[in-house]
């Protein structure tokens, strides 16, 4: 896979700016090399260059056509599109549709629900069904995706009858019903926190907050199941140390009066508003004993901030994320806004045009919260609006009519500088069709916040299905377009890929190391699952470091893993493994050799076996995959110190295919395995026991 580059529109300007000011390095008159008072070429997105094994998108990029959505829409022909990233594995969930978030801890895997009243062919569902809940994934074999075996009732409280669940460990309490955006893990600690409200209870509605100890991790023990959040769970945030969690309660209500007149922020606030949560804290410094640690609403943030007629925020009618920084001393807050009705909840024109600007990114200092100064605060820093003039990097933007904040998420680049990554929902709205498809769509920034009381947007990034000049063409082929809305990373504290789950644009990867030019550099976006309707993808992405592994969810589809093909970006396909000595098996001793190694990002996998005893001789010739342990069977388990080798060769003389197994452990000790995938039927597997010059070694090349 390769990727086009080209040149920013900030390096493009540095330029055209040296030429006016006569650098020795001038341009020579007559060459094409711009020069002072020359137009400025619009930036140009780059994107993945398909490869052997790729099926590219048909129309424009980030979108999907009619007609490859097919004829009819109860007819499945849909057969996704990808570029630089394959299938690993999907598990349908069940069929039960709606899927919620997922988390990832050693070799598991959480996924849960987010809502619905029907299943994914549109069938009715009920809390009751024993499939509804947060499903434990035993991730052993990656290829596999084995539902944990429910080998005990931890943790199902009273949902369940007694005896196990036949569809395996799902997690029932009260808030694993249905955790959406609050499925949160960190260290020892997972939450769940019921989406939105919870169901009423003796006349009072509920929002479950559920603690677990995942120490075990195919064994999560409920530490917590009876505490409720002072107001709802749309979203939700634990920090990095597992003690403190900022929920987002979803509510319409607003603030201020609304009417068809702009008097910006100078409506009067409703008397409602005063008790209104915007944001709720909790203590969970003793998981067994959760407690409310702060009530937070925007009507303490400083009177100035509030009456800022640029940025009217008291207009908005939601927040939507939060994240912090790894110690927890800073809390980043999307503010809701734009001018669609997701955003601002706008009833008229009027009302949504003076919701646009209270769309963008809060920073407050959480330090109170961190040392649990009784009475704690949150003290204003600053805020981001989406439509001010000096964010305004990006032609695109217009007069900042976005669509609606939804991450606002804290990362630690590979530069070694901390930036925001935010992404959006839904269209621009006011202009074009209904649904904005000629208005602004949805737009990725990369947010510097060297100065955190002066943030600054430094790099954008978009589809071209959301750019402007495509919206005739939009129009003529029924484009879906995607989104950039939920946000995963290879690494948070050491970021270089941010990973867009976009809805029906699937799972865009693109590379920021040049925080001013980003680089789209695969995607992947699943087949049609049912014949009603499309499938889309939605949780926030989630990367399994020891396998290179990317997993998201789809509303229909399940849970799916991704790895990308490219080993700039896949880490795994550097690994080597080297091989040579006698390997003892149930079925008697082997002699081995194995070589497996990639000389450079760019160079292809090099291999080679042998494989004598037994009454069988086996070459290994050329390499077709060479990664994580993604076929991890028996001993081998899919961590970082295995690799797997597919290849061709021969068996006995003749020709055959085969996947080889290593796994490391330690002092030229450890398991290999071998089987034949086709040409041959023959498998076997065995210990080598470090002795006599015998040699095993496992590594990856960074």
């Amino acid at each position: 896979m390769k990727t086009h580059i080209g040149l920013s529109m900030v390096a493009l300007a540095t330029a055209a700016l040296i030429a006016a000011c006569g650098s020795d390095d001038s341009p020579v008159p007559g060459t094409d090399t711009p020069v002072a008072g020359d137009p400025i070429p619009a930036k140009k997105i780059d994107y993945c260059e398909p490869g052997p094994g790729d099926q590219p998108e048909t129309g424009i990029r980030g979108g999907i056509p009619a007609a490859d959505r097919g004829p009819a829409r109860n007819e499945v022909t849909f057969k996704g599109f990808w570029c630089g990233a394959r299938k690993v594995a999907q598990h349908k969930l069940f069929d039960r549709g709606a899927f919620g978030d997922l988390q990832l801890k050693d070799r598991c895997a959480y996924a849960s629900r987010r809502d619905g009243a029907k299943d994914a062919l549109g069938q009715p569902i009920t809390d009751q069904k024993q499939y509804v809940g947060t499903i434990v994934f035993d991730m052993k074999t990656p290829t596999k995706m084995a539902v944990t075996p429910d080998d005990d009732q931890v943790g199902h409280a009273s949902f369940d009858p007694a005896g196990p669940n036949p569809y395996g460990k799902i997690l029932r309490t009260p808030a694993m019903i249905r955790a959406y955006s609050a499925l949160e893990l960190q260290g020892n600690i997972m939450i769940g926190a019921y989406k939105d409200n919870g169901p009423t209870v003796d006349g009072k509605v509920t929002n479950p907050l559920d603690v677990y100890d995942v120490s075990d991790c195919l064994h999560p023990v409920p530490l917590s199941t009876t505490y409720n959040t002072p107001q709802g769970n749309h979203d939700g945030w634990l920090t990095p140390d597992g003690k403190t969690y900022y929920g987002i309660p979803f509510s319409g209500d607003p603030i201020i009066g609304r009417g068809n007149v702009d008097n910006g922020n100078k409506n009067q606030v409703v008397p409602e508003a005063v008790n209104r949560i915007d944001m709720h804290v909790t203590d969970l410094s003793d998981p067994r004993k959760p407690k409310s640690l702060l009530n937070w609403n925007r009507l303490d943030l400083p009177q100035a901030v509030q009456d800022n007629l640029d940025w009217k925020i008291l207009n908005t009618t939601h927040f939507h994320d939060v994240s912090t920084n790894n110690d927890g001393t800073r809390v980043y807050m999307a503010l809701y806004g734009g001018t669609n009705s997701l955003g601002g909840g706008n009833k008229t024109a009027i009302e949504a045009r003076t919701q646009r600007c209270g769309n963008g990114l809060l920073i407050m200092d959480s330090s109170d919260i961190v040392k649990r100064v009784p009475n704690p605060k949150l003290k204003y820093i600053s805020f981001v609006s989406w439509c001010d003039d000096k964010q305004m990097i990006d032609p695109d933007f217009g007069n900042g009519e976005t669509a609606s904040a939804h991450a606002t998420e804290w990362v630690r680049h590979v530069n070694g500088k901390e930036y925001i990554v935010s992404t959006e929902e839904s269209g621009g709205g006011l202009g074009g069709t209904p649904s904005g498809i000629c208005a602004h769509q949805s737009y990725a920034r990369m947010i510097d916040i060297s100065d955190e009381k002066n943030p600054q947007v430094v790099g954008t990034y978009k589809s071209d299905a959301n750019k402007p000049e495509n919206c005739e063409k939009n129009l003529a082929e029924d484009t879906w377009a995607g989104m950039t809305h939920y946000l995963g990373f290879d690494d948070r504290s050491n970021m270089r890929l941010a990973v867009y789950a976009s809805a029906y644009g699937g799972m865009r990867f693109v590379d920021w190391k040049d925080p001013t030019h980003p680089i789209e550099v695969a995607y992947y976006i699943k087949e049609r699952n049912t014949s009603d309707q499309m499938d889309f993808t939605r949780p926030d992405p989630r990367y399994d470091t020891e396998n290179c592994l990317y997993y998201t969810g789809w509303n229909q589809g399940g849970l799916v893993s991704v790895e990308l093909t490219n080993p700039e970006y896949n880490p795994c396909m550097s690994r080597r493994a080297s091989v040579k000595g006698k390997v003892a098996s149930a079925k008697g001793s082997l002699d081995v050799s194995v070589e497996a190694s990639r000389n450079g990002n760019g160079a292809p996998a090099v291999a080679s076996m042998t494989l004598k005893g037994q009454g069988h001789d086996a070459q290994l010739t050329s390499v077709t995959r060479l990664g994580s342990a993604i076929d991890a069977s028996g001993d081998i388990t899919a961590t970082r110190n295995s690799v797997q080798i597919d290849g061709n060769g021969t068996f006995d003389g003749k020709p055959a295919t085969f996947r080889v197994l290593v796994q490391d452990n330690g002092n030229n000790t450890g398991i290999v395995s071998f089987a034949c995938t086709s040409g041959c039927d023959f498998s076997t597997s065995g210990y080598m026991d470090g002795s006599g010059g015998n040699k095993l070694v496992v590594s990856q090349k960074n």
